[in-house]
Order: C-alpha cells, then sequence, then structure tokens
C-alpha cells in the first residue's frame, strides 16, 4: 500500500460500523484513492503488519476489541508505522477527547457526523503532506486544544 509518486495514494478505514465504511471507501475511491478496510484496532494492525503502508490511516475510536486510542498510541511507537497519517473520525469530540488525540499524535481529526468535504481534503492534504508540515500542523492544533481544554475546566 505505500504509495510511489506515480500511484494512487491508498488509505485504510478503520471503522467499526459497516455503513460507515461503506461510506468513507465510496467516497474516498471516487475521490482517486485506493481504499482497505478494518473493522476494529486489532484488524487494522495485522493488516499492517502483512502488508504495504497506506498512505494515510481513518481511525474510528469507539470499536469493540482495539479502540482507536490503543490502536493510535500502537501505531505511533512503531518505527515502520510512527509516519503514517492518522486522521481520528469519532463521535467523542469533546475537547478533552481532541486533546488526548493531538496528545496521541494523530494528524487529522473530525468529529462524527462528519462532512464528506472534510474527510477528502483532510485524507489528500495528509496524502501529500510531508513530515515537517504534518508535525507543524500537529503542534498547532495540540496548541489550540490545550487552550479549549484549559477555557472548559
Amino acid at each position: 500500500m505505500d504509495a510511489s509518486p506515480t500511484s494512487q495514494p491508498t488509505v485504510l478505514v478503520v471503522d467499526d460500523a459497516p455503513d460507515i465504511r461503506l461510506l468513507m471507501r465510496e467516497v474516498l475511491r471516487l475521490s482517486g484513492f485506493v481504499v482497505t478496510e478494518a473493522e476494529d484496532g486489532g484488524h487494522a494492525l495485522t493488516v499492517l503488519a502483512a502488508g504495504e503502508l497506506p498512505s494515510v490511516i481513518v481511525l474510528d475510536v469507539q470499536m469493540p476489541g482495539v479502540d482507536g486510542w490503543a490502536t493510535l498510541a500502537t501505531l505511533r511507537a512503531d518505527p515502520r508505522t510512527a509516519h503514517v497519517p492518522v486522521v481520528l473520525c469519532t463521535v467523542r469530540s469533546h475537547p478533552t477527547d481532541q486533546l488526548r488525540a493531538w496528545e496521541l499524535g494523530c494528524d487529522g481529526f473530525l468529529g462524527k457526523p462528519f462532512r464528506i468535504e472534510d474527510l477528502v481534503r483532510q485524507v489528500r492534504e495528509l496524502a501529500h503532506a510531508d513530515a515537517a508540515a504534518r508535525a507543524a500542523n500537529r503542534a498547532r492544533h495540540l496548541a489550540l486544544a490545550r487552550s479549549e481544554v484549559a477555557a472548559v475546566s
């Protein structure tokens, strides 16, 4: 699944809801991405260990078994997957949840329900962003999330 400059970017969609996976798969496919799917974090980690890495991972948080928090932490702790951009897409969008996501190292965040345009935009931007741009974006969002949590505390 590694994207070379001449190949289509690839996305791994991880969500326990089949209808959400179907929606994301079709929208991203129609937007020019090659999409694979996993129904939970454990299955995603198995898929990633067995094959090439995707350009971007879209990851739900609330899933049975290995949830999105644990999956993201595992991805960031593994040198092979630490650099793969991850968009968390979740109903858990309270400022404390967003802060946790940015602290764990996500590269994008979408609250559910999400706008299709926002999903495609974030995936497209991350598929083409270099590591320095992603790190700067993460630092900016982390600072914003810390401010928001401080304001509601």
